[in-house]
């Protein structure tokens, strides 16, 4: 009798530590990213009353006597079922739908959670409610993942915004239509470069007419906006081919070269022709650019390079550094060697067959056309842009922070992965949502959500608990009854007990 009380003591503090699994589960049932917790009961110890027997050939009889001592708690598990997913109020809060979880760090310990309730603090860093520094992979310019797990920083500077650095143009594409016929500025020696030799950068227009003209907008390497402007004329042609002749220039106010001071070439950064078959579609296409000296000298000007058959000019604006940009007027050459090139642009003379070319020309499914319609701007694109503030962040279902500027630019900074193990039951609450890695929870690993065996990542929203109400009531409910018959045990021994020690004194 008096082991039957301490086994229903035994019984009384298990199923205790059993409600008090219960009221943690039922005081957790709103807590972002919680994960109910399950207590599981073992026999506490067996005390063997009678050995089994064993025959005269060593054969053993499994026949004995044994009988429990009580109760214990054998273990407390987890379950990492995934949680019903609520609204955010802010891009920073993040889910993760399936498998896996977020690492945060204090600096000296990491530390995995699913409560992804996360906030940049002042100083740029994207934190944890406890205040624990969130892990990710920065992403390069290139648009890859680069080094190892760091904390998720964004520099917003000393103005309190963060800022895109600016980015001179190096590529530039102008697709126009240029119903251009008439020859409005003509040099019989040199019908080809009639505007370059018009050309005077010391006045104001530097040419007085042209046929036609279009800006275009570029970028110097401190975010500055400049012109571009390309004119057009009438060239002599033949066999129903039409040429027309073009110059680039800057303005020439702005314009740094050391031989562009007080030289009438001044501005002047490219010229050529381009050459249109009779339906109007853009076959060839010639360009030079100038080079040391006086820049109204045509034997100054020699081919512009070719990079990936893109013919290439050089900027020079006064204060900044000098560019090199690639413009695509709508044809580019199949290799980067032009074809009949002379020396320079006073070998080409008057006639059209002395005009240098493009070999395997191309252009795409838009392109510059020569149609009887008012010239214009079909479309244009470069590269460069302005310095931009920080506009918005979002944050990508693979984990990419992606960060979006005033300047139009969008960037992917950081990578946040998702981490997960071999045995989730290896894990360790921590408190505050947080879970320490034992060796008995395997190799850490981790990867880009949304791949396999990896979660994805739900931007603005949160995972809340996964307790089952309904099951805490009942549990609570059969713990309760376990609770009470093992006092019922208590009681009844006890009576039996007295029972006894009154026949003694009878």
């Amino acid at each position: 009798m008096m082991q039957g009380l301490y086994i229903g003591a035994t019984g009384l503090k298990t199923h205790g530590e059993g409600m008090s699994s219960v009221a943690q589960n039922l005081a957790n049932v709103s807590t972002v990213g919680y994960k109910q917790q399950s207590v599981l009961f073992d026999d506490l110890m067996c005390q063997t009353m009678r050995p089994a027997a064993t025959r005269q050939n060593g054969d053993s009889i499994p026949v004995g006597v044994a009988k429990g001592l009580g109760v214990r708690v054998g273990s407390t598990r987890t379950l990492f079922t995934d949680g019903a997913y609520e609204q955010g109020n802010s891009f920073t809060d993040l889910a993760i739908s399936g498998k896996g979880f977020f690492q945060v760090t204090d600096g000296d310990k990491s530390y995995y959670t699913r409560a992804g309730n996360f906030r940049f603090d002042e100083a740029g860093t994207l934190r944890s409610a406890d205040g624990k520094a969130v892990t990710g992979i920065r992403i390069g310019q290139d648009g890859q993942v680069t080094g190892g797990l760091t904390p998720v920083e964004i520099d917003f500077g000393a103005a309190g915004v963060a800022q895109d650095p600016p980015k001179a143009t190096s590529s530039l594409t102008a697709l126009m239509n240029l119903n251009v016929t008439n020859d409005n500025v003509s040099d019989p020696d040199n019908p080809y470069f009639s505007l370059l030799k018009s050309w005077n950068g010391q006045q104001t227009p530097p040419l007085t007419s042209t046929d036609y003209k279009q800006v275009l907008r570029v970028y110097d390497n401190q975010g500055t906006a400049r012109d571009l402007t390309v004119y057009f004329d009438a060239a002599p042609g033949a066999n129903g081919q039409k040429v027309v002749e073009f110059v680039v220039s800057m303005n020439p106010a702005a314009d740094g070269r050391a031989n562009a001071q007080g030289n009438e070439g001044a501005g002047l950064v490219m010229a050529g022709t381009l050459t249109f078959s009779t339906s109007g579609e853009l076959t060839n296409m010639s360009a030079f650019t100038p080079g040391g000296g006086d820049l109204k000298d045509l034997n100054n000007w020699t081919a512009a390079p070719l990079v990936n058959g893109t013919p290439q000019l050089s900027l020079s604006f006064a204060g900044r550094e000098p560019q090199t940009v690639a413009l695509n007027l709508g044809l580019t050459a199949g290799s980067d060697a032009w074809q009949n090139m002379p020396a320079s642009a006073a070998g080409v003379g008057t006639t059209i067959s002395s005009l240098p070319g493009m070999g395997a020309a191309s252009h795409g499914t838009q392109q510059t056309r020569n149609l009887p319609v008012t010239s214009s701007l079909i479309s244009s694109r470069q590269d460069g842009y302005p310095t931009g503030e920080l506009a918005d962040v979002q944050v990508a279902e693979n984990g990419d922070v992606v960060a979006s500027y005033s300047n139009g630019q969008t960037k992917s900074l950081y990578r946040i992965p998702v981490f997960r193990f071999t045995s989730e039951d290896g894990l360790r609450r921590e408190g505050n949502n947080l879970y320490s890695a034992l060796e008995e929870a395997g190799e850490v690993e981790y990867g880009e959500a949304g791949t396999e065996n990896y979660g994805s990542i739900l931007s603005r929203h949160l995972e809340m608990s996964n307790v089952d109400m309904a099951r805490e009531m009942t549990n609570m409910i059969i713990t309760q009854r376990g609770f009470q018959s093992n006092s019922k045990s208590i009681t009844t021994l006890d009576s039996m007990i007295q029972k006894a020690m009154e026949l003694k004194r009878n």
